[in-house]
C-alpha cells in the first residue's frame, strides 16, 4: 500500500539509463549504489523533470568519487543543468540534444557532442547553423558554457553594422529575454511536478480510505459516513485545474522562446536597423501582460486546491468507528476477513490489538500524504512570486523604454535598474542560478541591495 514512483534506473553495463519522471517526490536513495558505479548516465528517457528533482540528482552525482558523464540530455533538461554550478566539470557532458530548424519548417531534435558544437562555434560564432543550413536554436555561448566557462565565447557574430556598433544593448535585451524564458520554463516544470505530487498523494489517500471503509462494514454494519467516492469524484476537477496552470505557463515559456529566436534572426540580418530591435522588445513587453492575470490565477487555484485537499482529511468518524470498537471477542476467522478487506497480510497479527495498530498506522499514512500535499501547495505561492518578480522588472522596462529608444536615457542605466530589481527580489534558488548564468558580469550583489536578509526557498 505504499507509493509507487514512475521512475526507474535501467542498468546496461557501465551505463545507467534514467526513465520516467525525475520530480520533487522521486526517491533517488534506492538507486544511489547503482548510479555511483556508472561511468555514463543517459537521460534520454526522462519524460519530465522538476528543478528540485534535477538539482538533487545533480548534487548526488557530483559527490560520487569518480567523474560521471551525462548523455542524451533532452533540451529542456540541458537548459536547467547549465544553470547549476560546475556543471560540465566533475559531472561531464558526453552528448545532449539540440533543436534545429529551417525557415517555415518545424524544429527537429538531433544529438550533439559539446566538442562538435564548440568547433561550430569557433568557426561561426554564437549564432550558428549546421552544414545543411539548419539554424541552431539558442546561442552557443549558452550551450557551450560548460566547455568555455566564459560567457563571451563564442564571439557574437552579429551581421548588421548597427548591432555590431550597439552590441551592449543587443546583448542585454537578448539575455533578459532568455532569462525570462528559462525562469518561466522552470516554473512550468515546478507546477507540473507539484500537480503530479498532489494527485499521486490524493489517489493514495482515496485508496486507503476506500480500503478502510470496506473494512469498517465488518465491525459496524450501520456505519454510513462514507467519503471515498465523493473524494474520488473531486480528482478530475483537481487534475483539470492543475493542468490549466501548467498549460498557461508552458504557453508563456514558448512565447518567450519565440521572442528570443526572433532576436537571433534579427542579429543575423545584414539589413537590420535599430528600430527593429526596439520593435521586437516592445512585442516582448506586450507579451508579458499575460503574466499578471496568470499570477492572480495561481493564487486563486492554490486556494481552491488547498480547500479541496483539506476535504481528504475529514475522516474523523471513520477513525472513531475503529478506535471505539471493542474487538477483543473477534475470532481469528473474523479478524482474517477484516484484514482481507483492509488488504493486510492475513497470515499474521490475527488479533484485534495488533490489527488496530495497523489500522491506526493507515490513518497516520493518510495524514502523512495530506501533509505532503499541503507542503506541495506552497509551490503555487513560490511560482506566483517568480511571476510577480518578472512583472515588476518589466514595469521598469515599460517606464523607461521610450526614453532609451529616444536616447534620453542610456540603456546601461535601464539595465542597472532592472538588474537591481532582480537582485532585490531573489528568493528562489532557480532565480539566483539563472541570474548568475545570464548576467555573469553583473557587479550587483544581493547584500548591497535593499533586500532584507531572509531564508532562501527552493523548488
Amino acid at each position: 500500500m505504499e507509493n509507487q514512483s514512475d521512475f526507474e534506473v535501467i542498468q546496461d553495463g557501465t551505463i545507467s539509463r534514467l526513465k520516467g519522471h525525475l520530480v520533487d517526490s522521486t526517491n533517488l536513495d534506492d538507486h544511489k549504489t547503482f548510479l555511483s558505479k556508472s561511468k555514463e548516465i543517459s537521460l534520454q528517457d526522462l519524460y519530465s523533470v522538476s528543478w528540485l528533482g534535477l538539482q538533487r540528482f545533480y548534487e548526488m552525482v557530483f559527490k560520487f568519487p569518480n567523474k560521471v558523464l551525462l548523455s542524451d540530455i533532452p533540451p529542456h533538461v540541458y537548459r536547467i543543468l547549465l544553470l547549476l554550478p560546475s556543471f560540465g566539470k566533475k559531472v561531464g557532458v558526453k552528448s545532449f540534444v539540440i533543436e534545429v530548424f529551417k525557415p517555415n519548417q518545424d524544429k527537429k531534435k538531433i544529438s550533439m557532442t559539446i566538442e562538435k558544437l564548440v568547433e561550430i562555434g569557433k568557426k561561426q560564432g554564437c549564432f550558428a547553423s549546421l552544414p545543411d543550413g539548419s539554424r541552431i536554436s539558442g546561442s552557443l555561448h549558452h550551450l557551450c558554457r560548460p566547455f568555455f566557462n566564459d560567457f563571451q565565447i563564442p564571439h557574437k557574430n552579429f551581421s548588421s553594422k548597427w548591432c555590431i556598433k550597439n552590441e551592449g544593448i543587443c546583448n542585454f535585451f537578448y539575455e533578459y529575454a532568455c532569462f525570462m524564458r528559462v525562469t518561466l520554463e522552470i516554473c512550468s516544470l515546478a507546477q507540473e511536478s507539484t500537480a503530479r505530487l498532489i494527485e499521486e498523494s490524493l489517489q493514495q489517500i482515496c485508496m486507503r480510505i476506500s480500503n478502510l471503509e470496506f473494512g469498517v462494514k465488518t465491525i459496524d454494519p450501520n456505519f454510513s459516513d462514507y467519503k471515498s467516492r465523493s473524494l474520488m469524484s473531486l480528482m478530475p476537477h483537481i487534475h483539470e485545474v492543475s493542468k490549466s496552470v501548467v498549460i498557461g505557463l508552458n504557453l508563456s515559456s514558448t512565447t518567450f522562446e519565440a521572442v528570443a529566436e526572433t532576436f537571433e534572426a534579427i542579429f543575423l540580418s545584414e539589413r537590420m536597423v535599430g528600430s527593429e530591435l526596439f520593435d521586437q522588445m516592445e512585442y516582448f513587453i506586450n507579451f508579458t501582460d499575460q503574466l499578471t492575470p496568470m499570477a492572480r490565477s495561481l493564487e486563486d487555484v492554490g486556494v481552491e486546491l488547498g480547500d479541496n485537499t483539506l476535504k481528504y482529511g475529514e475522516i474523523s468518524s471513520l477513525r472513531k468507528a475503529f478506535e471505539t470498537f471493542s474487538g477483543k471477542d473477534l475470532s481469528e476467522k473474523n479478524i482474517s476477513t477484516l484484514r482481507r478487506k483492509l488488504k493486510m497480510d492475513q497470515s499474521i497479527n490475527l488479533n484485534w490489538e495488533d490489527t488496530l495498530k495497523e489500522i491506526q498506522n493507515e490513518f497516520k499514512l493518510i495524514q502523512n500524504e495530506l501533509g505532503r500535499c499541503i507542503v506541495a501547495l506552497q509551490g503555487f505561492d513560490l511560482v506566483r512570486q517568480v511571476l510577480e518578480h518578472r512583472v515588476g522588472e518589466v514595469e521598469i522596462l515599460k517606464d523607461n523604454f521610450n526614453a532609451v529608444r529616444d536616447k534620453e536615457l542610456n540603456w546601461e542605466q535601464l539595465k542597472e535598474r532592472i538588474l537591481i530589481k532582480i537582485v532585490d527580489r531573489l528568493v528562489t534558488d532557480q532565480e539566483k542560478f539563472s541570474f548568475a548564468f545570464f548576467f555573469p558580469d553583473s557587479t550587483i550583489k544581493q547584500h548591497e541591495s535593499k533586500l532584507l536578509n531572509g531564508e532562501t526557498f527552493f523548488f
